[in-house]
């Protein structure tokens, strides 16, 4: 079976390691401490009354067959004592296949971890991704949707989208009311008294607004029609002055 480029083996072992490893557990040996001798006649017993391999993986199994008799040799030859060194540094011809069998032992143990993790894996199922409620869109019955549809939709989006968008604009709230202006400058006007008369712009605060300006000029209309105040100008343009007028004058329209 093959998956993602992966090929799993159903036969009884994945390869020659796999066989010599499960003898080694068979026998409870320790890995560490092969008995080449009769590891090797097991594993020779297993290929002859198994002769029927692949021919693709036939050559592996006997590719390692040479190695353990050659392992075997070596350790049955006598130490030479004219070369022979200290046991520390005396190489163990058995060490290469500890470390092969070590290493394939660790990937036996990472294979069963993620096989384990495929498994409960299996036993969940994703949800496709849905629209909400709000963007469903139901689809017109089939025929329905013409052309000349299409056209005319296309046609009132491109007018909607070409007509002239007005900017939004906020009226703020008025600041100053005539009423408010017109007490304001009764009681700015009589403070200076009914002798002098003053300049236009003293009604203002120091730095007015149009609304402050428009506000209080009407507010001094509606005092001059009241009788309240008195207006001189010298000439078109020139410069406008605002006097306070006598109480005797204004007591039926003066309010308090």
């Amino acid at each position: 079976m093959s998956t993602l480029g992966l090929t799993f083996s159903v036969q009884d072992y994945t390869g020659p390691l796999d066989l010599l490893l499960h003898l080694i557990r068979q026998q409870k040996i320790d890995i560490y401490d092969i008995p080449i001798a009769q590891i090797t006649s097991q594993y020779l017993d297993y290929i002859h009354h198994n002769a029927v391999l692949a021919l693709d993986s036939a050559g592996d199994y006997l590719v390692l067959a040479s190695t353990l008799m050659a392992i075997k040799s070596k350790m049955l030859l006598p130490n030479n004592p004219l070369t022979e060194e200290t046991d520390d540094a005396t190489e163990d011809p058995r060490e290469g296949l500890v470390n092969q069998l070590l290493i394939y032992e660790s990937y036996q143990k990472a294979a069963v971890i993620l096989r384990q993790m495929a498994d409960k894996r299996a036993l969940s199922f994703d949800r496709p991704p849905q629209a909400s409620p709000s963007d469903t869109v139901q689809p017109l019955a089939p025929g329905l949707l013409t052309i000349d549809a299409l056209r005319l939709t296309m046609e009132r989006i491109w007018q909607r989208e070409q007509r002239p968008k007005f900017p939004q604009r906020t009226i703020p709230l008025e600041k100053h009311v005539i009423g408010t202006q017109i007490k304001r400058v009764r009681q700015f006007l009589r403070a200076v008294g009914a002798k002098r008369a003053v300049h236009f712009e003293r009604l203002l605060s120091t730095t007015p607004s149009v609304d402050e300006v428009v506000t209080t000029f009407l507010a001094v209309l509606e005092m001059l029609k009241d009788e309240e105040i008195t207006c001189t100008q010298e000439s078109f343009g020139a410069p406008l002055f605002v006097q306070w007028r006598s109480a005797q004058n204004v007591a039926k329209g003066m309010i308090s």
